[in-house]
């Protein structure tokens, strides 16, 4: 079975066909990111549209926005498994893991929510939980997968910055990395802001 952190939305090309494997593949899973919280907001009218929301919303057509809506504020805060532990961006340690709020592990709401580390770059509210069962996230950008050996794994490898897309295999914890094809995160941007190369988009 697959299970992703998040963030599958507004990170490079195709997101939508990501999205729509997500959704129709019955062993395939993921939590809710910030962005996948951001473009539902958006499409209710709620939130604030980045640029990569703008352009990933341009790309879906109109009649299709509120059915994607309902799909993505339905991913949940946690996923476990017999072998691990998936959210995207962190736990409330006061809460236990049934009762987490998908707002809060998506570390939504400010434009980047603080996580305290601790001086090897481990969040504190890891510690704080006390898990037994290994954990991945993803949203930030770590220096190294394995933030805590056999117990935290951080597989967000900014694979849309053009750098390497992460997986961890359990049981085991095997780390399986494959090196991204080029910066996707600029070249849709360029594509965005200037609107003179690439495919067109649609308004």
């Amino acid at each position: 079975m697959l299970r992703t952190v998040g963030d599958f939305l507004a990170r490079g090309p195709g997101s939508w066909e990501v999205a729509g494997f997500l959704r129709d593949t019955p062993n395939a899973f993921s939590v809710l990111g910030n962005h996948e919280l951001k473009i539902a907001g958006a499409i209710w009218g709620t939130s604030q549209k980045g640029w990569s929301h703008k352009q990933a919303l341009s790309t879906l057509d109109r009649g299709q926005w509120e059915a994607w809506a309902g799909f993505l504020e339905r991913l949940p805060a946690v996923i476990e498994t017999p072998h691990a532990i998936i959210t995207h961006a962190r736990f409330n340690p006061r809460l236990a893991i049934n009762q987490q709020d998908p707002y809060f592990t998506a570390a939504a709401g400010d434009p980047a929510p603080w996580i305290d580390l601790d001086p090897d770059g481990v969040p504190d509210w890891f510690h704080a939980m006390a898990l037994e069962k290994p954990v991945c996230i993803g949203h930030i950008g770590y220096s190294r997968v394995e933030l805590v050996p056999g117990r935290l794994y951080a597989v967000d490898t900014r694979v849309v910055r053009g750098e390497m897309l992460t997986a961890v295999a359990f049981p085991g914890g095997q780390i399986v990395q494959v090196p991204a094809g080029k910066n996707y995160y600029d070249e849709a941007a360029a594509v965005w802001k200037g609107r003179s190369s690439g495919p067109p988009l649609v308004e």
